[in-house]
């Protein structure tokens, strides 16, 4: 990786601290020691530094003065604010894209939902989460808005956390999620831009729903550490 130019080196850096941050590797609230992720990366801190910087104006670390880098918490007011907005722009992405899906997307669309259901019976949350954010993207890249694309990118980046913590506290949901998804491809399959806009919309307040109830019945540190019993806030 060292002989690689700086900015490849950045963005191969920022990429794996992003993959620990939303997996849950990286907890919530704690505090990153540099020194120690630019020897795990093989990196000097110039790269480093460049990719939480980046990671900072997506939300997903905090860098404070004379304090240090951290994964930014988790919090009901973050969940309310990503997840409304994310209703918002996933009605209006549905709307545009459903009479452009083709019909390569249907089939991949297809596919996916059939490999969604053979990693719910072995209850793999990671690789569901995976095929679950294929399937959307798949209908939202038809809608052909680059910006709103690059908008929704970000919120599910923000949000993958709190999915992630939802199917380990709630494993049941992954297996609920699927029939949502059926109605999604069925909409999908008829190009109903109504029908799939509130599927969609439907989809994203349940997990909302879902997520506020877990909150209500568990300790906010256990909600702050994504049910990994850990609860670290240096700031």
């Amino acid at each position: 990786m060292t002989d690689l130019p700086q900015r490849t080196m950045t963005e191969q850096v920022m990429a794996r601290l992003r993959d620990m941050i939303l997996s849950g590797e990286l907890a919530p609230g704690s505090r990153l020691d540099q020194n120690d992720l630019a020897r795990r990366f093989g990196v000097s801190l110039v790269p480093l530094r460049e990719a939480l910087a980046r990671l900072q104006s997506s939300g997903l670390v905090r860098i404070v003065p004379h304090r240090g880098v951290f994964v930014e918490s988790l919090s009901v007011e973050e969940l309310l604010d990503i997840y409304q907005v994310r209703e918002a722009l996933e009605d209006l992405a549905s709307r545009l894209a459903a009479p452009r899906l083709s019909a390569a997307d249907l089939a991949t669309l297809d596919r996916l939902k059939i490999e969604m259901e053979q990693t719910a019976k072995i209850d793999d949350f990671d690789a569901f989460l995976d095929l679950h954010r294929d399937f959307h993207f798949t209908i939202y890249r038809a809608a052909g808005r680059r910006h709103l694309l690059q908008l929704l990118t970000q919120l599910w980046d923000l949000s993958a956390r709190y999915r992630r913590f939802q199917l380990y506290a709630f494993p049941e949901r992954m297996h609920t999620s699927l029939f949502e998804i059926q109605a999604i491809l069925e909409a999908c399959h008829r190009r109903d831009p109504d029908a799939l806009a509130l599927l969609v919309r439907y989809k994203v307040h349940q997990t909302v729903v879902s997520l506020l109830d877990i909150i209500q019945r568990e300790p906010t540190p256990t909600v702050a550490s994504m049910a990994n019993g850990k609860h670290v806030d240096e700031r």
